[in-house]
């Protein structure tokens, strides 16, 4: 399958990446449960060339998968990724049902942007923060996962008496501390924690491998980490679209 429109749809948003010569074009981020707005931005996308569009389809988010579904299937012929058996990578875990399909989508696209025999990491700065080998067979090896900034910020603020709610506004090439005032101390807490996890996590994958990383990174929160140092483990090469690439090489791969 060829898909005209690739579909991830997350714990607070779906995104929408519309596919031409062979790469996601162009994206568009909208809300989970809001047709009308879906409706307006389709009419923006050009017509599919021969046919019905073709939408390719993967969620976290089951029910907003389903609601999504039902719509999309009035819109075109559409493919829905649910389990990770039709992901053309191998999943080396404990688990492998039950690792969320955003993490093996990204690994899917960074297995296609590396050489053959390299291993790769993924960063995916989202609600959760996670951090993914994908060894030099192109193997998914796991990772880790923590809070990502958002859910730093309101953990601290929901289950406190006093502290604000405060999200960090600068990337870490603005990193400052000691902060002067509660609200910059939160923020600079948080992008600490997320560099330092970051950073410790790559650390300890690059020990494992025998020849450099190639590190991408993805998400709504990973310009916070622009201007981060990992020379001496891995350069950060910025992909906004890497779970989108993963769903559209995952549905060129079906038969």
């Amino acid at each position: 399958m060829t898909p005209d429109v690739v579909v991830d749809i997350g714990n607070t948003r779906m995104k929408w990446g519309r596919c031409a010569d062979g790469c996601v074009a162009d994206v568009v981020r909208l809300p989970l449960d809001d047709a009308a707005v879906w409706e307006a931005e389709l009419a923006q996308f050009p017509a599919p060339r021969t046919g019905a569009r073709r939408w390719a389809v993967a969620s976290v988010n089951p029910p907003a998968l389903h609601r999504f579904v039902a719509w999309a299937r009035d819109h075109g012929e559409t493919a829905v990724f649910e389990d990770y058996t039709a992901l053309p990578i191998r999943v080396s875990v404990d688990e492998p049902a039950r690792v969320g399909l955003d993490r093996l989508f990204g690994a899917v696209a960074a297995r296609a942007l590396v050489p053959a025999g390299a291993p790769a990491v993924t960063v995916d700065v989202g609600t959760a923060v996670t951090v993914n080998l994908i060894d030099a067979a192109g193997s998914f090896q796991g990772g880790a996962i923590f809070p990502g900034p958002r859910l730093m910020a309101r953990a601290l603020n929901e289950f406190t008496a006093k502290l604000p709610l405060s999200e960090p506004r600068n990337n870490y090439a603005d990193f400052r501390a000691p902060a002067k005032n509660t609200a910059d101390a939160i923020r600079t807490g948080i992008l600490a924690a997320l560099s330092g996890g970051v950073v410790q996590l790559l650390g300890a994958l690059a020990d494992q491998c025998s020849v450099p990383l190639w590190v991408f990174v993805t998400g709504g929160g990973a310009h916070l980490l622009d201007g981060l140092d990992l020379s001496r483990v891995a350069d950060l090469v910025m992909v906004p679209s890497l779970t989108l690439e993963g769903i559209r090489i995952a549905a060129e791969a079906l038969p």
